[in-house]
């Protein structure tokens, strides 16, 4: 696990980096800068990126896309507020999760703050089965890349295969999933083989586990997304939202 004054550091260089270019393209005083991923909960290790949102405002359909002239530690995400919302609306959790756990870096006009408060009074719960169809996608780029004897990238994509397996379960059981370094621990009631697997994939990156190993992975998963989809359909009723004054957004 990274120290708490690394993660502050890594948090500090890399949404200045952001926050430069936003200055250079004069988006700076209206755009939403949002700190989110496993820094948001305050949940890092070695390896963890800083994932961070950038809103911008919808002078233009497309958002200004900032390009950063390096890789650095950082997944940066950009949308406008238009289509961020729209995404909400359509039953994405990625918008679901920035407006309950996203940290806000920069707030101009308190846009994001105003969004953070409807969605407390009327919270939206993301649908579970487009995850199976990105988990599908992944498994097969997997199955392929094992095909060919890369071990690595082959862990890489089942990482995100299962994450997108246990994302999948956990809102069709109506929990709301958290980063994906705390999915194990919640998956751990409902299917410790998929945590304790997801568990390995996180550690390292998945270095370590042979491709036996990942066969009986992607097996695992199947088995799971086969179990998904043979339930019956999901509704909102039948599922227990999370509290949001125990996890809204911005807490840590």
């Amino acid at each position: 696990m990274c120290g708490q004054l690394e993660v502050i550091s890594k948090v500090s260089a890399e949404t200045a980096r952001v926050i430069d270019k936003l200055d250079a393209l004069d988006k700076a005083n209206t755009s939403t800068v949002i700190l989110m991923g496993s820094c948001a909960r305050n949940i890092t290790h070695d390896r963890s990126d800083i994932d961070i949102l950038v809103v911008q405002d919808d002078v233009a359909e497309e958002p200004c896309r900032i390009k950063l002239d390096r890789p650095g530690h950082i997944d940066l995400q950009q949308d406008t507020r238009t289509r961020f919302l729209k995404r909400l609306r359509e039953g994405d959790d990625y918008p679901a999760w920035a407006l309950r756990f996203g940290v806000p870096i920069r707030d101009p006009g308190g846009w994001w703050g105003e969004q953070v408060e409807a969605e407390t009074r009327h919270p939206h719960w993301p649908d579970w089965k487009p995850k199976i169809t990105q988990a599908k996608r992944r498994l097969a780029v997997s199955d392929i890349l094992l095909g060919t004897g890369d071990v690595n990238a082959a862990s890489e994509e089942l990482v995100f295969a299962a994450s997108h397996v246990a994302r999948a379960i956990l809102l069709q059981l109506g929990d709301f999933p958290l980063s994906r370094m705390e999915l194990p621990s919640q998956l751990k009631s409902r299917s410790p083989d998929l945590a304790e697997f997801l568990s390995k994939l996180i550690k390292n990156g998945g270095c370590g586990l042979d491709s036996g190993a990942l066969r009986n992975g992607q097996a695992l998963l199947q088995k799971e997304i086969n179990g998904l989809l043979s339930k019956e359909e999901w509704s909102p009723s039948q599922t227990r939202v999370i509290n949001p004054g125990k996890a809204s957004a911005g807490s840590w």
